[in-house]
């Protein structure tokens, strides 16, 4: 019975969600209130957890995946059953998607950014994927040679002093378009950076406890981006490439010239990418008319 119980009270939980969803998807309006909610549970929960100068999501999986290993164990000690304990398990995860859902989640079906600030987009031509891959290359190249570095030319990277000042990056923003309006509380440094990067991971957002956080294994160049980034999301902007450009805005706003220099060099990634896989000959006339400093990173 209290295996049926648990299964049942996860039914329930997925229901929620998908009507949640639904909600989302078909009610008009629905973001003019969602957002706000949304924006309102992430300045608590991370104004909560600001004073901890560490990830504190990461110290609740552990205790969570503690908590179920023992759950396990006990199951078979006190003979109840392995069904029962996954059962608990599928309860746990659904409830954890039904709140992921409430509190951040459906900004997935949110109108685009672009709408949002009023912003035109189509498709654009060969030629101007160039100009702007160049423009972008110019801007780079000589804020790259404004950003202190280290003997090895990489860019000097002080951690804690830019994670305090990331979200503060988007108060210019903030007076021109209240899109940006939302906490500014620090950004948070993983633990464990090395198994980030194996999963190919340069930040997160964990909006159970509304923790903007960076990989300190990312390479310096990319930091101030990567931070905005991350903070972005945690203004309620979902889609990654959506966040990138947010991230990008914030950065080349900033007054500290290694966000600026940040925003730039990332945005020249991007389209020198897309470039690149357009006209490579084209691309490579670009990398090689970039700074010496640019070109190391």
């Amino acid at each position: 019975m209290r295996t049926i119980g648990r299964l049942i009270l996860s039914a329930v939980f997925l229901l929620l969600t998908a009507a949640l969803v639904a909600a989302a998807v078909y009610v008009p309006g629905f973001f003019d209130f969602y957002t706000p909610l949304s924006r309102d549970a992430a300045a608590f929960l991370s104004g909560a957890f600001a004073s901890f100068p560490f990830a504190v999501w990461q110290v609740f999986l552990a205790l969570l995946v503690l908590a179920s290993l023992y759950a396990l164990v006990r199951s078979f000690v006190k003979k109840r059953g392995f069904l029962c304990w996954l059962a608990g398990l599928v309860c746990l995860f659904s409830l954890l998607v039904l709140v992921f859902t409430a509190l951040w989640g459906l900004h997935h079906w949110a109108p685009p950014v672009a709408d949002r600030l009023g912003l035109e987009v189509g498709e654009y031509s060969k030629e101007e994927l160039t100009q702007t891959t160049v423009y972008l290359a110019q801007q780079a190249s000589a804020w790259s040679e404004k950003v202190p570095r280290e003997p090895d030319s990489d860019m000097t990277v002080d951690l804690s002093a830019i994670a305090k000042t990331a979200g503060a990056a988007f108060a210019p923003l903030a007076q021109q378009n209240s899109f940006f309006d939302g906490p500014h509380h620090p950004v948070k440094t993983l633990l464990g950076g090395k198994i980030f990067s194996y999963l190919g991971l340069t930040g997160i957002y964990i909006c159970y406890t509304g923790e903007s956080c960076v990989n300190p294994d990312t390479y310096p160049a990319s930091v101030p981006y990567t931070m905005c980034h991350e903070v972005a999301h945690r203004l309620s902007v979902a889609g990654e490439d959506e966040a990138n450009f947010c991230a990008f805005l914030a950065c080349t706003a900033s007054q500290g010239p290694a966000f600026v220099y940040s925003g730039w060099y990332s945005a020249f990634i991007h389209c020198y990418n897309a470039l690149f896989a357009a006209d490579r000959e084209a691309a490579l006339a670009i990398r090689a008319a970039l700074s010496p400093a640019m070109d190391n990173d």
